[in-house]
């Protein structure tokens, strides 16, 4: 019983194929032959990607390379003692020494209520 299925199934999938044939343009199936033939010599078709690659590859390092000029931010400075100090020694004035009533505040019992908090 299968072998008889598998027989009409094979005829039906053929009488597909050749109706899809014949609803080809001769342009295609010219196309077709051509690449069959050439298939069944064993030779491949060159595409030539590989100078597309090339141009990419190199599109893309140049923007990275732009990208890495362009996008550099300074490396953070680690802030230790010896730093802070030699820092508040080379700013004459900074924005905490220019407001005394900052510290006027920071001696008030507001502020400690804050850091409570």
């Amino acid at each position: 019983m299968s072998t008889d299925h598998d027989s009409k199934f094979d005829e039906a999938i053929r009488a597909q194929h050749s109706a899809s044939l014949e609803r080809l343009s001769p342009r295609v199936r010219a196309q077709l032959a051509q690449r069959r033939n050439t298939a069944l010599r064993g030779n491949t078709v060159s595409r030539g990607h590989g100078l597309r690659y090339a141009v990419a590859g190199f599109a893309a390092l140049g923007a990275l390379a732009i990208g890495l000029r362009f996008g550099s931010i300074p490396a953070p400075t680690v802030n230790t003692p010896a730093t802070s100090v030699a820092t508040s020694a080379a700013t004459p004035s900074t924005m905490l020494d220019e407001d005394p009533e900052f510290y006027a505040w920071l001696a008030s019992s507001d502020a400690q209520q804050v850091a409570m908090e």
